[in-house]
């Protein structure tokens, strides 16, 4: 079963006739993508933005029992209170955010410089992912993901991601394959049981063919 970040109790489980159906994500979440370099133009962390949509910002902001007015606006003590939730994440997992090079994974560290506000009905948390190890993306193109791998939430990125510290890079942005991933889905689907969709939480982890695909290239510097 997917580890959100939300942890929400409010969302009701979908039955097991509509779980046969096509898949379909309970959040959406637009995503901001900042690929930033060091002073040696190596690529040292990513800024993240998340948006979510309006209907689970407020089931997030009530089930945190915050808003109690209704008027759409937190004090500073619960933005404090939303910034810490959204600084510890849960075990097992890990932002949602899939970065590779030459086929291997690309370690990121954990949310730093997390902020947390509440804009016009809709929860807004930014952090920056350092990464422990520098690359360089002369030496092969970074390929960037950000997805649920149990496809609970959908990452729709908010335009093309921005590059900070260098001039010679560009991102191309690949587009999923929505047909393919949703026939990949139903053959997943169709070797579970009822037994393990509703009472073991089981569901197939197709996120990765349903999220676009970016790809980090820069110039070889002489």
């Amino acid at each position: 079963m997917r580890r959100s970040i939300c942890l929400i109790a409010l969302i009701v489980p979908l039955s097991f006739g509509a779980a046969r159906g096509h898949a379909h994500p309970h959040e959406f979440i637009d995503t901001g993508i900042t690929f930033r370099f060091d002073a040696q133009a190596r690529l040292d962390s990513i800024g993240v933005v998340w948006v979510w949509d309006e209907l689970t910002s407020m089931l997030i902001v009530a089930d945190m029992g915050m808003d109690a007015d209704g008027d759409g606006r937190l004090t500073d003590e619960e933005l404090d209170r939303l910034r810490d939730h959204f600084s510890d994440w849960p075990e097992g997992f890990d932002g949602d955010l899939h970065v590779r090079q030459d086929g291997g994974a690309v370690a990121l560290g954990g949310p730093v410089d997390t902020r947390a506000e509440y804009r016009d009905g809709r929860l807004v948390v930014s952090h920056v992912r350092v990464l422990p190890d520098r690359i360089s993306p002369e030496t092969g193109p970074v390929v960037l993901q950000a997805y649920d791998p149990g496809y609970y939430a959908f990452y729709d990125l908010a335009g093309a991601p921005a590059i900070r510290g260098r001039e010679d890079c560009r991102v191309e942005i690949r587009k999923a394959d929505i047909a393919a991933a949703q026939k990949l889905y139903d053959q997943l689907l169709g070797q579970l049981t009822e037994e393990e969709i509703m009472e073991e939480g089981r569901y197939p982890e197709v996120g990765g063919a349903f999220a676009d695909e970016v790809r980090l290239e820069c110039d070889r510097r002489r």
